[in-house]
């Protein structure tokens, strides 16, 4: 029989700002449950992609994502 490790999920709060080039034009913020900062970052930008802001026509693109725990 072997032990299972479980490593508790901890809940963090996501801002993901949306750019186009170096200009920001919003900010969306993102409660996920993960086992660390850098997976609740991921799940977040993940999850941003479904965004009304996430859209193609926008020129240059880009996100960032600040993490806070809660």
């Amino acid at each position: 029989m072997r032990a299972h490790l479980t490593i508790p999920l901890q809940s963090f709060t996501v801002d993901v700002a949306f750019f186009s080039d170096d200009d920001p034009f919003a900010t969306e913020t993102y409660t996920v449950r993960a086992t660390t900062w850098f997976t609740a970052q991921l799940q977040a930008l993940e999850l941003s992609v479904g965004s009304a802001y996430d859209n193609v026509r926008i020129p240059g693109l880009r996100r960032a994502a600040t993490v806070r725990s809660v």
